[in-house]
């Protein structure tokens, strides 16, 4: 979960997406609410501007809803643009990045994936990288989506984790084996040295 959304604003912004997803599942849309919310994410950590003005409570609810329909009434779905503006009338704008990884936890869900966030000291090759994805989907029991993160500081080994963190204990014991196997079998791939794995 990215680090400036909470726990509170997750399970707040849990209930538009619960309820966004139905929406759009039911029109066929799910894959496309998806990539609009992305993109819309994105759109707003390069215009801070305007998510603080989307924000603030400063700005009346009827210019913020005007300014909602003028951006993207057209530009992104009617689902999520009126989405958009329930969570307006409702104050909670503020939500919207929590929105994005809300909706995407739950479409993950709906689809059967899980996010297996992987560090490591230098990229994983291409063998190391199927083998990972196999195996943790064979544990979990969904379809391992693989995020990639570099960070020399642990000079070598793996430290991985799966969803949330929250797994079934048999399964973090399985992880952790996964791991260490992982770690010995890629010990010519990756650098030498110290090797550690956590499920935190």
């Amino acid at each position: 979960m990215p680090a400036n959304i909470d726990e509170r604003q997750l399970a707040v912004a849990g209930v538009y997406a619960q309820a966004l997803l139905g929406l759009a599942n039911s029109a066929g849309e799910v894959d496309q609410i998806l990539e609009e919310l992305l993109q819309l994410g994105s759109l707003l950590d390069g215009a801070p501007e305007l998510e603080e003005y989307l924000q603030s409570p400063l700005v009346k609810e009827e210019s913020r809803r005007e300014a909602i329909e003028n951006l993207f009434r057209g530009r992104l779905s009617e689902l999520l643009v009126d989405t958009l503006q329930v969570m307006n009338r409702k104050g909670r704008l503020e939500l919207i990045h929590a929105l994005v990884e809300a909706y995407r936890q739950e479409y993950e869900e709906l689809k059967g994936q899980v996010d297996v966030r992987v560090t490591t000291a230098i990229p994983l090759s291409d063998a190391v990288r199927q083998r990972l994805r196999v195996t943790t989907s064979k544990l979990t029991g969904k379809q391992a989506q693989l995020v990639e993160k570099i960070d020399p500081s642990i000079l070598g080994g793996m430290i991985l984790q799966i969803g949330d963190g929250k797994m079934d204990t048999s399964i973090a014991r399985k992880v952790r084996k996964l791991g260490e196997e992982m770690v010995e079998r890629a010990s010519r791939e990756l650098h030498g040295g110290s090797q550690h794995v956590s499920t935190s």
